[in-house]
């Protein structure tokens, strides 16, 4: 799948970090996973709802993704304040995790995927 199409789905409309125009030779875990789940029938793209971004529901699923997901993720070691032991961000409220992570514990909370799903698409 392009990268331009994901970037509709999840990087628009959940990431922080996404800066319109600007050229991202790597995409974050969650969005790789995200598009695993694609190509392997478990999202439908063209079904997919666009959710409203809830604020901190994330949380709710930091241990269970974070194991999963982010462990894996090549921006952990630089560039990924959500899971880091020292975050350089102002407070913890500042801190929020990439599209891919929000968009998967949206999927999560609303049962469009569910354990089985996300594992096969580690």
């Amino acid at each position: 799948m392009a990268k331009n199409d994901f970037k509709n789905y999840i990087c628009r409309p959940y990431c922080i970090f996404f800066k319109e125009g600007q050229k991202e030779e790597m995409t974050c875990r969650g969005a790789e996973v995200i598009e695993k789940l694609v190509l392997l029938g478990h999202i439908n793209t063209a079904g997919l709802p666009v959710f409203e971004k809830e604020p901190g529901l994330w949380r709710k699923y930091a241990n269970l993704l974070g194991k999963r997901v982010c462990a894996t993720c090549s921006f952990m070691a630089e560039d990924c304040d959500f899971m880091s032991e020292t975050p350089e961000a102002g407070s913890d409220a500042d801190i929020e995790p990439c599209g891919g992570f929000i968009l998967l514990a949206l999927l999560m909370e609303n049962g469009l995927i569910g354990m089985p799903a996300l594992e096969k698409g580690l």
